[in-house]
């Protein structure tokens, strides 16, 4: 599973001379001390890129999922694909570690949520995964189909996408909203941010690298997106 991986530990190339030396550490402790505590919760982050998808009759029966891995969480992936996975290319390694993730997220709903009111509606994926590299972050893509098709006109719909130990954070970009187009035009996606209470923050800032909080704990830190549609215009 992704969360149960760790960063690669961070090797100081030696120098010859002392003064190099002692700029490079001086550059180490600068940049450390940008880092948020390395025992507090999320360890990765993920911005997330999301399209629901229609049928003929303008109803949500899918939802398009790319998730784009933050620089360092990335790396090791990639490092961990490389090392770990059979393939004649990188591509084809990536492949693998792919589908094995598509596979692990099926404990946890592949991290979403998407309900029809009060309902929950179940998804599975449409096929299988795509992991490439692209500007030094790896995009994972994949598509879910919903159990359901609902009216998004007749009923609130809403999502929540979140890993449940919080050990990854997971945002919508806010260069590419999330985004349904109907029939007759493209319905408003609302991201509301999340504001947990401050005794969760403190939960989550106390958890060690290798500790899970409790059950569900990424849910008070998980954006929700409500889906406005009007039945004439769309928006």
């Amino acid at each position: 599973m992704m969360t149960a991986g760790g960063y690669p530990r961070t090797r100081s190339p030696r120098s010859r001379a002392n003064t190099q030396l002692s700029a490079l550490l001086l550059g180490i402790i600068a940049w450390a001390c940008l880092l948020p505590p390395l025992q507090a919760h999320p360890h990765a982050w993920i911005d997330l890129d999301i399209e629901l998808k229609a049928d003929p009759e303008d109803r949500v029966v899918a939802m398009a999922q790319t998730w784009i891995m933050d620089p360092l969480y990335s790396r090791y992936l990639y490092d961990d694909a490389m090392e770990q996975f059979e393939g004649d290319t990188p591509e084809a390694k990536l492949a693998r570690l792919g589908a094995e993730i598509l596979d692990n997220l099926a404990e946890y709903d592949w991290y979403t949520e998407f309900r029809a009111g009060d309902r929950r509606i179940r998804a599975r994926p449409d096929g299988g995964a795509e992991l490439f590299l692209h500007d030094g972050r790896l995009r994972f893509r994949f598509r879910l189909v919903l159990d359901q098709a609902v009216d998004p006109r007749a009923q609130e719909l809403h999502y929540r996408i979140y890993d449940p130990t919080y050990f990854i954070e997971v945002l919508h970009d806010t260069d590419t909203p999330p985004r349904l187009e109907l029939s007759t035009g493209p319905c408003r996606l609302e991201v509301q941010k999340p504001r947990p209470d401050p005794v969760m923050v403190a939960r989550a800032l106390a958890l060690d690298y290798g500790q899970t909080g409790e059950p569900d704990l990424g849910r008070h830190f998980a954006e929700r997106v409500t889906v406005h549609c009007d039945q004439a215009s769309g928006g």
